[in-house]
């Protein structure tokens, strides 16, 4: 029988993107998986909705997360309010103030209902603009987090810290993991709110051209493929019972004016690139170390980027584009 057989588990951002898949990864585990929602029909949980327990209600209300929690075993909270660069850099009190406070109220319920374990999602955003690449755990609280993700960033330092405080004082058993840049099937492709690989994607396959890349391309990131990070996760929730945060991500780097290229190609279009660098770069490097996750969870990701782009491509064309 597999760690999850029968648990009770409760994934908080269920019906988001990463969120849906890991639900659908713990149905095929056989675990009773029950996910709260701010929407009654959630498109991405259409395919397991029979197989799952949906209550309707948003978690930065108090009285919810007590109701939800009641009778579960374990916890995945992925909740989490967050865009691209723009969106972060323009809304930082509405990210600190968005993630925080469901974060507050899942752990003070969590510690009176006697959950088993959590296991907390984190971010890469935690760390500083220059920080040492690849970039080990122990630097997550140095300096401030990269400017264009402020408040996003400090509210994952402070739920890390609340993480931490709930476990020495209450003795709750919690897990931290920070992933790097996700992308996959179910990304957020809104022009607004999107990360790049999805914003890429649309604005390739929708025809702009030239394509206008913020800054002047040279930036690099780590990109995890969506299903890499689910068993990420699950191999951490199993494994781990200690707010010791652990990087879920790949060592395979990639600049945004090469993503773009490889974008480019995989979408069989000739779009041009054009750099405006009166916008922002971002942080200049970001790519992680990822020995703790191999000697703690024995995980690697398995998809590299020219496996897991054309799966992003395939599913823009065939649910999003109009």
């Amino acid at each position: 029988m597999n760690f999850f057989q029968n648990k009770r588990v409760l994934v908080t951002g269920g019906p988001g993107f990463i969120g849906s898949h890991l639900v659908d990864a713990l149905v095929k585990l056989k675990a009773r998986v029950t996910v709260p929602s701010r929407q009654p029909h959630p498109e991405f949980l259409a395919p397991v909705l029979s197989k799952i327990n949906l209550l309707n209600g948003d978690l930065k209300n108090p009285h919810f997360t007590d109701k939800i929690l009641l009778d579960q075993d374990y916890v995945f909270h992925l909740a989490a309010h967050v865009g691209g660069i723009h969106y972060n850099k323009a809304h930082p009190a509405t990210l600190l103030h968005e993630n925080l406070l469901p974060t507050v109220n899942l752990l003070h319920s969590a510690r009176e209902k006697k959950i088993k374990k959590i296991l907390l999602v984190s971010s890469a955003c935690v760390y500083p603009r220059f920080c040492t690449i690849p970039t080990p755990e122990s630097e997550g609280f140095k300096d401030e987090p990269e400017p264009t993700n402020y408040g996003y960033g400090w509210s994952k330092r402070i739920a890390e810290i609340l993480a931490k405080t709930y476990h020495q004082e209450f003795g709750l058993k919690i897990v931290i993991v920070r992933p790097y840049n996700a992308y996959g099937p179910r990304d957020n492709f809104d022009p607004l709110e999107s990360h790049v690989i999805p914003a890429l994607v649309k604005r390739i396959c929708d025809g702009e051209d030239p394509l206008v890349v913020w800054g002047d391309g040279s930036p690099t990131r780590s990109f995890i493929y969506v299903t890499d990070i689910v068993a990420g996760m699950l191999a951490a929730m199993e494994k781990q019972s200690r707010p010791d945060p652990i990087n879920l991500g790949t060592t395979e780097e990639i600049s945004i004016k090469d993503l773009a290229a490889l974008i480019i190609k995989l979408a069989k279009t000739k779009t041009q690139i054009k750099f405006d660098q009166t916008k922002p770069n971002g942080q200049p490097r970001r790519n992680c170390d990822t020995t703790k996750a191999k000697k703690l969870l024995n995980f690697s990701p398995k998809i590299k980027l020219s496996q897991g782009l054309p799966e992003v491509i395939r599913y823009y064309r065939q649910h999003v584009q109009k």
